[in-house]
């Protein structure tokens, strides 16, 4: 029906009398034949450009008669040039054919990928787009957690130390990247996602396990900033509620010339004094509980995202990213013994020169990466409320790194890749109370080569996807060393060379049903905490193995654009993990005795009930155990892996409101490896609505943990309760 409307459109206009001539034109996909949205189409000998809408259709008017090179180029597709002769109005139907990109990195000038184009690939994949959380009162971490097959671990309130988990790894096995810029510090720890403000946030994706999207253990996550656009705008959002919790963000967007440009700007302030059930460190005696609030937990930041971009010719550009972080931040410490003036202050600044070129020669295209980032915190505890002794310590890691990629297409179906990475990181710690710092000075440098493939199956029936990495990897510290005298006296330098390969396949089985599979082999390179731990008691180990793990998952996906279901069974099985023992009353060094099995069914959902209201949600059933030399511990639960987990969302479109309800439920887990620290299960509700008044302005309304649920991931740090929040967004 559209083609028939589309075809007489065009002969009507070509009927006209029209003093000029005109293009009228549809773009489809040459496998489905679906119409292809945001297609981007340029008349080359003309200067002249628009994209496709929503029915994969562009015009032109007001040209001379003649001979006319249209170029149309989608991120998922090969670009197509065709040339026409155009007097009058005249009609023309291109097709384009799909192509399929490695996951590990995506061009940085481009538009970013969408979920559709993804799910081409093998790899188990959640992406979150920005509409979906744009309008919410919520933050990363609490976004994260609404996904397929992860579980994040966080601290309390707006801005806490927050650490994610993906099919029951831990948070130093997932790898977090910023615009393709790896966020994991040497030190270890994990990344906080609890410093990446959701404001300047454009697309989330969570790949699973070891398919295409990166190196981490347990899977890979990629945050991925606003991206530029040529159309003016700008708009300013508000929000305002429990505990004192106020939130204020703008950005601005435009083109002049060949330039693009986007800031984005926010402010979030919150007392997070919420009140909690004191236990008074009795866990099993309820007699003496009372009903407490969590001071000293005040959280303040600032936060700037800067873009700018030149286009040099059709196919390249230069650009520039920038991004700073300021927080200050009280640290309450435990439940039943809080502090009152310990704080941690942190300052963060990214700086990132790209250059691209989509049209180097003969169908390649180049990716060039310079970056630079800092990182800075001070923690201060002049009265020894946390840990051991008074405390007024610096840390400061800064890391300078180069990125390149070559990317081409052989024989029309097979997408190749070769990209190479060399990056230097230092972390430098300070004390301005004790004579020498707790850690020692430490530097690392990773030269990285990466190699990918991603083959077009004969008869357009699939894909098949394989890549390998290799890392070399040196690590040192300097600074004096307080175990001369002992045996287990770490060296100064380990150096090792690793290596992961990964392989996937997605087989089309029949209408809007695939089968996906892939299999990998990663590692995890030892923190510099591990290697040389520090001036106290924990001993360093340079002659640690890397933690190695094999994963493989295999399942079914189904969508049809109003239905969405997917059945994956996962098996992640860990070696050579890294566990601290004691070596003595006083210290204690970690050596690789660990083993791990982690297996498990996810399952996800969606469906539309037509433009109004849209149901969706996840089930995640996994069993995650320790399976070590350990006795005490062989065969346990490892930690904060609850078995089941589910999300559920429903959302409403009457008019111009909208109302939204989700619903999550976590089972009982243990807070420890010996398993003797019960964590119970928890139901959360949460609801919200949001109107549109019809003059560029909406106002939400935002309900947290309806119920009231007494909850905490870590013990000694509760998550707060019931809270409300209103706001208010312009654009």
């Amino acid at each position: 029906m559209r083609t028939l409307r589309f075809l007489i459109l065009s002969s009507l206009l070509a009927t006209a009398p029209l003093e000029a001539a005109e293009i009228a034109g549809r773009i489809t996909d040459t496998e489905t034949r679906v119409p292809i949205a945001n297609a981007g189409v340029r008349v080359l000998n003309a200067d002249l450009a628009t994209k496709t809408d929503h029915r994969g259709e562009f015009y032109f008017s007001n040209l001379d008669a003649g001979t006319y090179t249209l170029a149309i180029s989608h991120i998922a597709y090969h670009p197509v040039q065709r040339k026409i002769s155009v007097t009058g109005t005249t009609g023309v139907v291109i097709g384009l054919t799909p192509r399929t990109y490695p996951l590990d990195d995506f061009p940085v000038i481009a538009e970013p990928f969408g979920a559709g184009d993804i799910q081409r690939n093998p790899a188990y994949a959640t992406v979150i787009a920005r509409e979906s959380f744009a309008g919410r009162e919520t933050t990363l971490p609490d976004v994260l957690a609404e996904a397929t097959g992860v579980h994040v671990k966080r601290l309390g309130g707006l801005g806490a130390f927050s650490t994610i988990s993906l099919r029951g790894s831990s948070a130093n096995q997932v790898e977090v990247y910023l615009d393709g810029i790896l966020l994991n510090a040497a030190f270890g720890g994990g990344v906080d996602l609890g410093n990446l403000p959701l404001a300047h946030v454009g697309q989330i994706e969570v790949y699973r396990g070891a398919g295409a999207g990166g190196n981490g253990m347990g899977g890979t996550v990629h945050v991925r900033t606003r991206r530029l656009q040529r159309r003016w705008r700008h708009g300013v959002r508000g929000s305002w509620g429990a505990f004192d919790t106020r939130l204020l963000s703008g950005v601005i967007a435009g083109a002049r010339g060949a330039s693009e440009f986007l800031v984005v700007a926010d402010y979030a302030q919150s007392d997070n004094d919420f009140g909690f059930m004191d236990d008074n460190g009795t866990e099993y005696n309820a007699g003496d509980d009372v009903w407490s609030r969590r001071r000293n937990n005040d959280h303040r930041s600032i936060n700037l995202l800067g873009k700018w971009r030149r286009a040099l010719g059709e196919n390249s550009g230069l650009s520039v990213h920038e991004t700073m972080y300021w927080k200050v931040q009280g640290m309450p410490g435990i439940s039943n013994n809080q502090s009152r003036n310990a704080q941690l202050d942190a300052f963060r600044t990214m700086t990132e020169l790209t250059y691209e070129n989509r049209a180097l020669m003969n169908g390649m295209s180049t990716h060039q990466s310079f970056y630079v980032t800092h990182t800075g915190e001070r923690f201060r505890d002049l009265d020894g409320e946390v840990g051991i002794g008074r405390q007024d310590n610096d840390y400061r890691t800064r890391t300078y790194g180069w990125r390149g990629r070559l990317q081409t297409v052989l024989l029309s179906r097979c997408n190749t890749t070769a990209a190479i990475g060399l990056r230097r990181e230092a972390y430098v710690p300070t004390t301005r109370i004790r004579s020498v710092a707790n850690f020692f000075d430490s530097r690392r440098w990773a030269l990285t080569a990466r190699a990918g493939v991603d083959v077009s199956l004969p008869g357009n029936v699939g894909v098949w996807s394989a890549g390998a990495e290799q890392r070399l990897i040196h690590s040192s510290f300097t600074g004096a060393n307080p175990f001369d005298f002992s045996p287990l006296a770490p060296d100064s330098a380990n150096t090792r060379n690793l290596t992961s390969v990964r392989t996937g396949v997605r087989l089309d089985l029949a209408s809007h049903l695939a089968f996906k599979a892939n299999a990998g082999r990663v590692f995890r390179i030892p923190s510099f905490f591990e290697l040389f731990g520090d001036r106290g008691g924990v001993v360093g180990n340079v002659n640690l193995r890397p933690e190695y793990g094999f994963a493989w998952d295999g399942g079914v996906r189904y969508s049809d654009g109003t239905n969405t279901l997917e059945l994956a069974f996962f098996d992640h099985r860990y070696e050579d993990l890294i566990q601290f023992v004691h070596t003595s009353q006083a210290t204690s060094r970690p050596v690789n005795i660990g083993k791990a099995r982690v297996y498990g069914l996810e399952i996800t959902g969606q469906r539309r009930f037509g433009p109004r209201l849209e149901l969706s949600g996840n089930y995640t059933f996994q069993d995650a155990r320790d399976r070590s030399a350990i006795p005490y511990l062989a065969g346990n639960v490892l930690p904060n892996r609850p078995p089941h987990a589910l999300f559920v969302r429903a959302t409403a479109r009457l008019g111009r409101w909208t109302l939204a309800y989700d619903y999550s439920l976590e089972d009982g887990s243990f807070l420890d490896q010996a398993n003797r620290r019960r964590l119970s299960m928890r139901q959360i509700h949460n609801a919200g609505v949001k109107v549109d008044t019809g003059l560029r302005l909406q106002i939400g309304l935002d309900a947290k943990n309806i119920s009231g649920a007494q909850i905490a991931d870590t013990w000694g740090y509760p998550l707060p309760g019931r809270a409300f929040f209103v706001s208010v967004k312009t654009e």
